[in-house]
């Protein structure tokens, strides 16, 4: 999506007046838009109808990766070194499995955290231009990007809806 452009800050006081705006940009197909809230609530996932989170394939490749990772260090290490004890096969699976298991636990790890920074796109290092600071404290915002006779037709609309605010910024 892009977030770039002309947009305005809706500010609403409270989440009924926000889910009837993110039901009304819905209704018209409206897509460019972003939703601030205090903390996290279910109802605005709810209404949203957001795909699942891809950090978990994120997780599952760093994994593999791991896991691929362990046997092929130490396989490939013991025919680069070989020091045959015994009799014994070189490749042994009980201890080359352990090196793979933390490899796959660590490598995991590491994607999924880097998965989450990249989609949540963090460190954000400055606010939305238009950001208010209400939307951290007890009220609610949407911050809808388009052209000006647009937005300011959304602007008539969210006031009719509940919004106690609509604040223009553009670039």
């Amino acid at each position: 999506m892009k977030y770039k452009g002309a947009n305005i800050m809706v500010i609403f006081p409270g989440m009924d007046a926000l889910l009837g705006g993110i039901k009304e940009l819905q209704r018209s197909a409206a897509r460019n838009f972003l939703v601030y809230a205090p903390v996290p609530h279910h109802e605005i996932e709810h209404a949203l109808h957001r795909p699942g989170s891809p950090v978990r394939v994120y997780a599952l490749v760093g994994a593999l990766t791991g896991f691929c990772t362990g046997w092929a260090l130490t396989i490939f290490s013991v025919y680069n070194y070989p020091l045959i004890v015994g009799g014994k096969p070189l490749v042994s699976v009980p201890p080359f499995g352990v090196i793979a298991y933390i490899l796959t636990i660590l490598f995991g790890a590491l994607a999924t955290i880097i998965g989450f920074l990249i989609n949540a796109r963090l460190p954000q290092l400055r606010l939305a231009e238009a950001y208010d600071e209400r939307l951290s404290s007890d009220h609610y915002g949407i911050q809808i990007f388009g052209d000006d006779e647009k937005l300011k037709e959304w602007g008539k609309v969210m006031k009719k809806i509940g919004a106690i605010e609509v604040k223009h910024s553009g670039q």
